[in-house]
């Protein structure tokens, strides 16, 4: 038996992935991933193609953590840097709508874009599941657990994540500019106040990366380094 069919099945679940889906991804048979789904029975090559389709290293296919003796290792501890962080967050929100904003209703429909349409982008790629699973585990910025299996996995969801919100956030501030310009005359009438309005979208993007998600991102790599030191 060369991967964990448990294993296997739980990583292409936790994605929302079909089995076809996995197959389209990782360049491997449906019927290989059945049989290997089924009794573990897989080449190399295909063991290769599982690891790099979930983004894992190969020996994380070949066994399936028991949970009652992992979680018994498991501890937890306060971040009271990314207390403060967090903190210092809402102040900047704050203090960022306040000094550029200019229409309330915009504010809040700039921001649901560029969130909103990233989470939802991040569920039609990963699964609800795996998107839910990826915000819930942001309160590791506060508190963490000392061990996280397949951590990689969350990482790679957060850099597309980010990707995806600064992606959103041009796209989003660019129409906007455009509709202003031919819908309007507010570009004709208040230069400042027609930028301030098209780069909303962009602004709340940046809030979102570089005060939220990246900083995750950069604790679970954090996290991933000190679990590799100490194994």
């Amino acid at each position: 038996m060369n991967v964990s069919p448990d294993k296997l099945i739980e990583l292409r679940k936790d994605r929302g992935w079909s089995q076809e889906k996995l197959a389209a991804v990782s360049g491997v048979s449906e019927r290989t991933i059945q049989r290997a789904e089924k009794d573990g029975s897989c080449s190399m090559e295909t063991k290769l193609a599982f690891s790099n389709a979930f983004e894992i290293s190969p020996s994380e296919l070949s066994f399936k953590p028991d949970l009652k003796t992992t979680t018994h290792n498991i501890e937890y501890k306060t971040d009271w840097a990314g207390i403060l962080g967090l903190f210092i967050m809402g102040l900047v929100i704050v203090a960022v709508v306040l000094m550029t904003g200019i229409d309330g209703p915009w504010e809040i429909v700039s921001m649901a874009i560029v969130w909103g349409l990233t989470i939802i982008i991040s569920m039609m790629t990963n699964g609800a599941l795996a998107t839910y699973r990826l915000l819930d585990n942001t309160s590791w910025l506060v508190k963490y657990p000392n061990y996280v299996p397949n951590l990689n996995r969350y990482i790679s969801q957060a850099k597309v994540v980010i990707e995806n919100a600064y992606i959103i956030g041009v796209c989003a501030s660019l129409v906007t500019a455009l509709t202003i310009a031919i819908h309007t005359n507010i570009a004709q009438d208040d230069l400042s106040t027609a930028f301030v309005l098209s780069a909303k979208p962009l602004i709340y993007s940046i809030l979102f990366c570089e005060l939220w998600f990246r900083p995750y991102k950069q604790k679970m790599e954090k996290m991933l380094q000190t679990q590799n030191e100490e194994t």
